[in-house]
């Protein structure tokens, strides 16, 4: 029976030798298994670690060509701005000259208008000048008469009948020549009329008919007392 049970005890210090031996080795295996759970922790943050780090300084270097962007931006800018300085500071000399040219030329033309003027001017004084030491030296009887003289004389030369009369008066009592030599210039015409209708009156009575001579007289009659004639 003491064998049975040294046997059993025997068995039972295998049994746990064989436990401690399973569970030392299950321990190990579990400190093992930490230690490469751990290592493939840390292996795995640093991994992390330096790719965040890359992503870091993917983004600083991306910030820093922004910031090298915005910089030359910056720099165009400023450029462009001295540039349209200088060409609106250019076009406002242009500018400033063109109206400088522009005055200079219009005063130019104005001094070359006034002096074309004043020229036009002193030519008519000298012409009326010269006109008038004319009439000065003009005798009385030769001094020139105007437009309108000329024109209302040869209306009352035209005058019916009394422009005859007037006629004769003007062509004889008047001390200017002028206005006598233009009254006789009308009596010439009157005379000329009165020489036609004589010589009209002779042939139209040796080529007209008797009968017809006393019609043709009464017609003529007519006329003459319808234009005013007292005949």
């Amino acid at each position: 029976m003491s064998d049975e049970v040294n046997n059993e005890v025997k068995e039972a210090e295998e049994k746990a030798k064989a436990a401690e031996a399973a569970a030392e080795e299950a321990r190990k295996e579990a400190d093992r298994i930490a230690k490469k759970a751990k290592e493939a922790a840390e292996s795995k943050k640093a991994e992390e670690a330096e790719k965040a780090e890359k992503e870091a300084e993917k983004q600083a270097e991306e910030a820093k060509k922004a910031a090298e962007d915005a910089k030359k931006a910056e720099e165009a800018k400023a450029a462009a701005a001295a540039k349209e300085a200088e060409a609106k500071k250019k076009a406002e000399e242009e500018a400033a000259k063109a109206a400088a040219a522009a005055s200079a030329a219009a005063a130019e033309a104005a001094r070359k208008q006034q002096e074309a003027a004043a020229a036009k001017a002193a030519k008519q004084n000298e012409k009326l000048e010269k006109v008038k030491a004319l009439k000065a030296s003009c005798p009385p009887e030769y001094k020139p008469v105007g437009t309108s003289t000329f024109f209302w004389t040869g209306i009352l030369c035209w005058l019916p009948v009394l422009g005859i009369f007037i006629t004769l008066i003007l062509s004889i009592a008047p001390k200017n020549r002028n206005l006598k030599c233009f009254a006789r210039s009308k009596l010439a015409y009157y005379i000329i009329m009165l020489i036609s209708c004589l010589i009209i009156i002779l042939v139209a009575g040796a080529v007209i008919p008797a009968d017809n001579q006393v019609e043709i007289g009464n017609a003529l009659l007519k006329i003459c007392r319808a234009l005013g004639m007292n005949v």
